[in-house]
């Protein structure tokens, strides 16, 4: 089901700054990083290899050095978010996260996005209950990290906080507003976040409500600024690969010349009461799914009791494996289950969400979902279900461990709880955790009384949960020694012609083609993938839905493995599989370690060779596939993707290249039978045609040996011819869907393009799309759309361009508000028109140029990624050669050449344009489709 965890409110970047803010009363706003003005910092503890210091500001660091990747990550986590905002203020600590993307004195107007994107980095940041954070990650290098700190350090007391960038940004958040109420599931767990909240700002999302956020004084602003940007109430984290010893050395420089505020931080005493009855409410809004969801208040995330009540969000809402999903998915009250377990610093929140169908009946799944959550009385947590929820957060935390990235962004979470070193220590009570802890937990929390489901109900004899007050977490981690910090990885270089000399390629006696490259990783890690290939475009006629069934039953049923039993066997191993695919190919990804790899492939060959495809697994997959699709047929964004899919469609109904529409899928579910499957997979399923890729710590003659022994007498009884998707003309045509009810708005556009990835255009057009929108908040289209005139959250443009199919796509996208339609016409017109006209300058080209190559060295640095590459590679004939050839034509680019391929293949009235909203009267300009009927057909534009 669609994500039920209100998750921290992420932003991109957003540039206009125009007056530099002095800042009286508070800390230094000197230039930073001044030689006379820094300090030392001293070393507070290390654990692990993760090292704390603090300089005599009070700034907290963590460097955690991990060369296995050569990415970096920098994590500035503030101790500020919206619990902190005042009555009238709230979204404050989100709309001032906005404003830091502005610029400063010293960085300027579009300084700082200009930087991300010629140096490729992944950058954000996000607003939460208890913290705000802005990260970083990119190519490891001194001159990457040395900016980026002393960027951070800059903008903590120097940003523009200005009237005219509160102006400006103020409908891009309105539009990010507008996004999150067009999710019922958002607004559901919002409205019961207040209900369960009477005095605590928890109860108050990050977002704000719209009239707080409207009418915020640029003082009151200015005023949170300077009290919580500040180095005693922040903590840097640097993560993966850098010097620690010069990081030190550049981070004291830049941010030991902040002087201490002399300000004091307001206390925060508010305790929220144990809930005194069960409470429900309901949210009536436009929608095609029933969503029954219960709520419960927990302890902090610094207490143990996290830990169990972690235990009990698996043990109930795990896929396939969980109380809930068999008693509800399985027994057809539900379509799907999820749960959203937010331990932040204060008692937090446990939701558990069911999802049903448009006509279903909610209340048995309301009742059914009550009992499984409040019923371990009568029906005890078991030991098999503590050990399966064990073993599934134990590898979640090995992932992290081994994700330089993901474990800085995970410290920032510790961090907001009271300390990095809770990360650490939550780890640990995984295997000190017992049963008896589990079952405590879930029969104090999960109490009626404790409950939000709705209205507020009064009881005579009312139960109250005992929720713990925070622990003193500076007494918990004193003298934390944790664990032997991980072995260093030797250093690997992912530059093609290294990856290109590292790796080995075979064919097994029936055509399956292997690609291995055998390199160090940290903790032993492998990355695969697995693509099968199947069929022609005679064989698969009327089976493209089937296929599909057939790929999604892979893990549900094989050998003599159920459902369950597989997603066992594969936590049992440490792995992460993922299978998806259709009538044409199956993809599978995966991700285990060394000592596993033998194990995880032979039960690849089992789910690929010996589904069992069981009847009831079979129904559950259809239904709640119908489900899927008619709880987001109705939506802007989907609507519109419909629509110009389906434009210009030349294939028949039953062409595996034909576009179907909702109805078309859903009729092909209903009719579709488990026979079909199965002799769908008999015909065609093989590994003639297949390609196998590895990346990672294994032996490479054993992976070459294991392979014929599973697959390498594997055939499929009918042949494989790739299916051609020639170019074809399409008339370019408007249309306006209707969408009553949904507050945000949405903007597609496509026009076809005759190209292939080989041909010497393809750079140009990757350079050419890259400065008009795929550059994210700094291109031409965002430029204009969100910093300029504040229409949307997010727009951007892409090219779509295959390796054989020359049926290629260059396209456009905004979200905005519906009542900006006419704006949003009017300057996606102007900007496409003056970039076919004007082209690109040299600085663009430079900058797009050298954006592009440090995000191919960040992809290739991910062993996953590289996997998939090579399997394609293996498929098309082609070696890391290729890559080496198109970076050569990237730099060689010239101005003349990229506005010469604009002009070839862009052609502003060349476009179909899709606006899906609630316009009211909608545009006469636009033929208008409802969102119920998909099949009318609007005039074409001269």
């Amino acid at each position: 089901m669609r994500p039920a965890k209100p998750l921290p409110l992420t932003c991109s970047l957003a540039v206009a700054g125009l007056l530099w803010l002095g800042l009286p009363g508070g800390a230094s706003a000197a230039p930073v990083g001044t030689a006379q003005a820094s300090a030392s910092a001293v070393q507070v503890t290390s654990v692990e290899g993760i090292t704390e210091y603090r300089l005599p500001n009070g700034l907290r660091i963590v460097l955690a050095p991990d060369a296995a990747k050569p990415t970096t990550t920098v994590n500035m986590t503030y101790l500020v978010g919206s619990r902190h905002e005042n009555y009238g203020e709230t979204g404050m600590a989100h709309l001032l996260e906005h404003l830091l993307f502005k610029g400063t004195p010293t960085l300027p107007g579009k300084t700082i996005p200009t930087e991300f994107a010629q140096r490729g980095m992944s950058s954000n940041g996000t607003t939460a209950q208890d913290r705000t954070n802005y990260f970083e990650t990119f190519t490891a290098s001194d001159d990457n990290l040395d900016w980026a700190l002393r960027m951070e350090a800059d903008r903590m007391v120097n940003s523009f906080v200005s009237r005219a960038d509160l102006d400006s940004e103020m409908t891009v958040v309105r539009n990010e507003m507008e996004m999150g109420e067009n999710s019922p599931g958002r607004m559901l767990i919002q409205q019961m976040m207040a209900a369960s909240y009477r005095w605590h700002n928890y109860g108050k999302a990050p977002i704000g409500a719209r009239s707080d956020v409207e009418q915020v004084s640029i003082d009151s602003l200015r005023a949170f600024y300077r009290r919580y940007y500040q180095p005693d109430n922040a903590v840097l984290v640097v993560a993966g690969k850098f010097d620690p010893a010069w990081t030190l050395a550049c981070i004291e420089r830049y941010f030991g010349s902040i002087a201490r505020p002399t300000r004091v931080l307001p206390p925060e005493h508010t305790v929220e009461p144990p809930q005194e009855g069960a409470r429900e409410l309901v949210v009536k809004r436009p929608g095609d799914s029933g969503l029954v969801a219960a709520q419960y208040h927990v302890s902090p995330g610094a207490h143990p009791d996290t830990t169990a009540l972690a235990m009990l969000t698996i043990i109930l809402g795990d896929t396939p494996g969980g109380r809930l999903y068999k008693a509800l998915v399985e027994q057809k009250k539900a379509t799907s289950v999820g749960t959203s377990f937010s331990a932040m610093k204060d008692p937090g929140t446990l939701l558990f969400m069911a999802e049903t169908a448009k006509d279903q009946a909610m209340s048995p799944a309301r009742a059914a979902l009550i009992t499984q959550v409040e019923g371990f009385a009568d029906a005890p947590v078991t030991q098999e279900e503590l050990e399966r929820a064990r073993v599934r957060m134990r590898n979640a935390y090995e992932h992290y461990m081994n994700d330089p990235g993901a474990l800085g962004i995970a410290l920032s979470e510790a961090i907001a709880k009271g300390d990095w070193r809770l990360f650490l220590i939550a780890r640990d009570r995984i295997e000190t955790v017992t049963l008896e802890d589990v079952q405590r937990a879930a029969l104090n929390y999960f109490q009626a009384s404790n409950r939000t489901v709705g209205l507020f109900v009064p009881e005579d004899k009312p139960q109250r949960a005992q929720v713990p007050t925070a622990p003193d977490v500076a007494q918990l981690v004193r003298g934390y020694q944790g664990k032997p910090a991980l072995a260093a990885v030797a250093e690997f270089d992912p530059s093609p012609a290294n990856i290109e000399a590292h790796t080995r390629r075979e064919t097994l006696a029936n055509g399956m083609k292997l690609a291995l490259l055998p390199k160090p990783t940290r903790g032993g890690v492998v990355n695969g993938t697995l693509i099968l290939r199947m069929g022609d475009l005679d064989s698969l006629q009327g089976l493209t839905t089937v296929g599909s069934l057939a790929a999604s039953m892979l893990r549900r049923g094989a050998g003599n493995m159920d459902r369950m039993q597989i997603s066992d066997r594969i936590e049992a191993l440490r792995a992460r599989v993922s299978i998806s695919g259709g009538s044409e190919r199956v993809a599978v990804s995966f991700e285990t370690r060394r000592e596993q790899l033998p194990a995880l492939l032979a039960l690849l060959r089992d789910l690929l060779r010996a589904p069992t495809f069981p009847e009831a697994e079979f129904e559950t997959l259809r239904s709640t596939t119908i489900a899927d699709i008619e709880s987001v047929r109705r939506q802007p964004g989907v609507m519109a993707s419909d629509t110009l899919g389906r434009h210009g469609d030349p294939y028949p109904i039953g062409d595996p290249r034909h576009a179907q529409t909702f109805d078309e899928s859903i009729a092909a579910l209903q009719a579709a039978t488990l026979a079909q499957v199965r002799d769908f997979h008999t015909r065609f399923y093989g590994t003639e045609n297949a390609q196998l890729s590895l990346v990672g710590d294994f032996d490479a003659d054993a992976a070459v040996t294991q392979a014929g022994e599973l697959f390498g007498d594997w055939r499929a009884q009918q042949t494989f011819a790739r299916v051609d998707r020639p170019f074809v003309p399409i008339t370019p045509t408007d249309f306006t869907l209707a969408t009553p009810g949904k507050a945000n708005a949405v903007y597609l556009a496509a026009e076809p393009i005759d190209l292939t990835s080989d041909a010497p255009d393809y750079a140009l057009m990757l350079i050419a799309n890259r400065v008009f929108g795929g550059g994210s908040l700094r291109s031409r289209l965002a430029d204009r759309l969100r910093q300029k005139e504040g229409l949307s959250y997010g727009a951007s443009s892409w090219v779509n361009v295959g390796a054989l199919d020359r049926a290629g796509r260059f396209g456009l996208q905004a979200q905005y508000a519906p009542q900006n339609l006419a704006r949003v016409q009017r300057a996606v017109a102007d900007e496409l028109e003056r970039f076919v006209r004007e082209g690109v300058s040299k600085a663009e080209l430079s900058e797009a140029v050298s954006g592009i190559l440090q995000q191919g060295i960040v992809s290739r640095s991910s062993d996953g990624a590289l996997a998939g590459a090579l399997a394609n590679q293996l498929y098309l004939g082609r070696t890391m050669a290729y890559t080496e050839e198109l970076e050569a034509r990237l730099r060689a680019a010239t101005p003349e050449a990229v506005n010469a391929a604009i002009r070839r293949y862009v052609s502003p009235r060349g476009l179909s344009q899709v606006y899906a909203g609630d316009f009211g009267a909608a545009p006469a300009a636009a033929a208008v489709v409802d969102g119920a009927a998909s099949g009318e057909t609007p005039a074409a534009r001269p």
